[in-house]
């Protein structure tokens, strides 16, 4: 497999010399943390020296302000194919999933299903919420590697107590990819919200929420978007924003043109809390117009599926190796085990001999690799050599 074309070669040597941290290593960890794109450090600097130049106070000041923060919104609503109203920022999906969590007003019995392929910050609202309210967890079991039906499991343990959903898009331990629109139809037979955890989908997959059907959708920037940290964002369906009551408000969550009162947002922005820091987000802003408008989401999204396959292709010849993802290149992880080495110890040896970022996934004593956009079928033929090789 190889880069043929002389036009598709150019574009990606273009990308990866927009993103030295993708030559500066062989950089297989993006489910972590992806590279920053050139422009997003400039887009940043630029707003800094602006504000330290300028200065933040005046009209035109906070009518610039606003206006970051409504772009911000903007790209993240054409990124999900969701209205502007329906966006509110955050600072990761783990303060999206705790809006959510904590926003339903809880009596102790009621129940949450959620599955064992959850991340912690999908897993600790929802321990919290046990400790405070007395609620139920139930935990589906989609199998070691993700590959039982979602809404197959989650529909045995519905009962007449089940108050929430909760599921990732995509399994950070393998890689699999959920049939969220199967279980948001099981939800609204139920009468059930579903929250999803984006994180290892924003940015890898397609995803768009009209589609998916789906009520609440946490994503971060700071992975597959390639955004700055402290930058993310929760989708509300408009219809469920009632559902859903703000636990923390301030500045942004409020009307601002009845003075002597308050009234909250009719939008999801009721879900913000207060100012942020405005450089962060025109990088987000920025991020998301490059992936968009410079690279194109349909060429990054098949790219990373098509690496996706041709490094489980390499690592599945490779003696020891056991191919956890269950269907390679329906995301952008891929996870497998590996009988030569500890997990812990073969992501160090990468790192200190070879210049190779991996991770390790403790919950699977696995190994997992990320498949960017801007990653080389040569990287991936590297690595498969290096394992093959070891020790």
């Amino acid at each position: 497999m190889a880069l043929h074309d002389s036009a598709a070669a150019q574009r990606l040597q273009a990308i990866r010399e927009a993103m030295p941290a993708t030559t500066a290593h062989t950089y297989l960890n993006t489910g972590t943390f992806g590279p920053l794109p050139r422009c997003v450090i400039e887009a940043m600097q630029e707003r800094l020296q602006e504000e330290w130049r300028e200065g933040r106070l005046g009209a035109g000041a906070h009518a610039a302000l606003l206006s970051h923060y409504r772009e911000a919104r903007q790209r993240c609503a054409e990124l999900l194919h969701a209205d502007i109203e329906e966006i509110a920022l955050t600072d990761n999906t783990g303060e999206g999933l705790n809006i959510i969590a904590f926003g339903l007003n809880w009596r102790e019995g009621d129940e949450v299903i959620t599955t064992n392929h959850e991340h912690i910050s999908a897993l600790a609202p929802l321990y919290q919420l046990r400790e405070r309210y007395g609620i139920r967890l139930r935990i589906a079991d989609l199998g070691e590697r993700g590959e039982r039906p979602a809404e197959e499991e989650i529909a045995r343990l519905i009962t007449p107590r089940t108050r929430l959903i909760v599921l990732s898009h995509v399994s950070f331990m393998t890689g699999a990819r959920f049939d969220v629109s199967a279980v948001t139809a099981l939800g609204r037979r139920h009468g059930l919200p579903v929250l999803v955890d984006g994180a290892q989908a924003a940015g890898a997959i397609a995803v768009d929420v009209q589609e998916l059907d789906v009520d609440f959708y946490a994503f971060p920037m700071q992975k597959w978007l390639c955004g700055p940290d402290g930058t993310g964002g929760l989708y509300v369906r408009r219809t469920a924003l009632g559902q859903v009551q703000s636990t923390y408000v301030g500045y942004y969550s409020l009307k601002h043109e009845h003075s002597g009162g308050w009234e909250l947002q009719e939008t999801a922005q009721r879900f913000e809390l207060g100012g942020r820091q405005t450089a962060a987000l025109v990088g987000q802003s920025r991020a998301l117009r490059w992936l968009a408008e410079e690279v194109g989401h349909h060429w990054l999204w098949e790219r990373i599926a098509s690496l996706n396959r041709y490094a489980a292709e390499l690592l599945s010849e490779v003696p020891g190796v056991k191919i956890l993802t269950p269907q390679p290149g329906a995301s952008g992880l891929l996870s497998f085990t590996f009988a030569q080495a500890e997990p812990e110890a073969v992501v160090q040896r990468l790192a200190e001999e070879h210049n190779v970022l991996i991770r390790s996934i403790h919950e699977r004593q696995a190994l997992r690799l990320s498949t960017g956009f801007y990653n080389t079928e040569e990287e991936l033929e590297r690595v498969a050599e290096i394992l093959r090789s070891w020790p």
